[in-house]
């Protein structure tokens, strides 16, 4: 029954045909809620938007069926857990490596994130690391595959940032040439 999980009729966004899994206003307050804790009891979301537990059971129910919440994860304080220090760490890697080189990243405790990029470099690592000599460690490792840079984290601005409705809006709106301020 894949067809009853798709609420709205496609909409374009950036010129390509999407399918909409979030149904409404309350799915995004629900996502919300649960973005800010995921281990919010059903009750408890449904006394803040309006719906019975069973109610906002049956949609976050859906919400994991269709994909739009992919799991549940505990963040953890880096700092506490004895890595201090975070780094991001960019590289170029030649076309005819790239396979082997993601391949040996894997087995980098350190790289707690990894992303495939545009740019000069081709891949950026976010690492968690214990001090500058595991830092450097962590370079010296790397850079039998290209040269890396690296970013040392002062401070975040943003942690793990809420995935909201206005995104979607906003999108759609520089889509259609309507520039909000």
């Amino acid at each position: 029954m894949v067809f009853g999980l798709l609420y709205k009729k496609s909409k374009r966004i950036f010129g390509k045909k999407q399918w909409i899994m979030i149904k409404d206003d309350l799915d995004w307050k629900i996502l919300e809620v649960l973005q800010q804790n995921s281990r919010t009891p059903y009750a408890v979301i449904g006394r803040e938007i309006g719906l019975s537990a069973s109610a906002v059971a049956e949609r976050i129910q859906r919400l994991e069926d269709s994909g739009v919440i992919e799991g549940y994860a505990t963040t953890i304080n880096l700092k506490k857990a004895g890595l201090p220090l975070s780094a991001y760490i960019s590289i170029q890697v030649q076309k005819t490596n790239h396979a082997t080189f993601v391949s040996y990243i894997k087995e980098f405790p350190e790289v707690i994130q990894c992303s495939r990029v545009t740019g000069k470099d081709c891949l950026i690592m976010k690492c968690a690391l214990k001090d500058s000599s595991h830092l450097a460690n962590v370079i010296d490792r790397l850079a039998v595959y290209g040269d890396p840079t690296t970013l040392v984290v002062l401070s975040e601005v943003i942690r793990n940032g809420m995935i909201c409705k206005e995104i979607i809006e906003l999108a759609a709106a520089l889509e259609a040439g309507d520039m909000p301020d």
